[in-house]
């Protein structure tokens, strides 16, 4: 099972939330389809309860985001991260440069361009993709580093109505979104 990848995830969650909304010490709670839980943690869960079996394991329950508790809501698991988790991830994960960048971008120019964002990941590596999202998705564009140790995220991005939104997704979940 790779726990820590699941850890991770929530990690920089929480990090981009602080980010953006800064630090408060409150529990802090995400709700996960099965299928994205299975893919990170490696498991075959085929409904919430047999993923609540896999997570209420011993391994969760002293981790550095502290003892992390787990239920489930209409087939999707809510995780809930105690205060102490939160502070752990304000007081020791640092801002990822990328990310830092991405969030300045949008707030402080709401009307962002495409170009502009291309321009973003170009300085921090050539070796980008940039692809038109499939009609009727959602989203216009998506845009990745082909090196993830640069950002392991896949941002989606759209100009709507004079203003561009992005969603960060792991690669997993665009496979199975797209």
């Amino acid at each position: 099972m790779n726990e820590k990848k699941f850890i991770k995830n929530m990690i920089d969650q929480m990090k981009e939330a602080q980010m953006k909304l800064g630090f408060a010490k409150e529990t802090v709670r995400f709700y996960y389809p099965v299928s994205t839980l299975n893919a990170m943690l490696g498991t075959d869960a085929v409904n919430a309860d047999e993923m609540l079996a896999v997570l209420n394991s011993d391994i969760f329950r002293r981790t550095n985001l502290g003892d992390l508790k787990f239920s489930s809501h209409k087939q999707r698991i809510e995780v809930s991260v105690p205060p102490e988790g939160a502070e752990y991830v304000h007081s020791n994960i640092p801002e990822p440069a990328f990310l830092a960048a991405m969030i300045e971008l949008f707030r402080s120019n709401h009307h962002c361009s495409m170009e502009d964002v291309e321009q973003l990941f170009a300085a921090y590596s050539l070796d980008y993709v940039c692809e038109q999202m499939p009609e009727g998705s959602d989203f216009d564009r998506v845009f990745y580093f082909k090196d993830e140790t640069i950002d392991p995220y896949y941002y989606c991005v759209k100009e709507e109505m004079g203003h561009t939104i992005y969603h960060r997704f792991t690669k997993e979940d665009m496979a199975e979104l797209y």
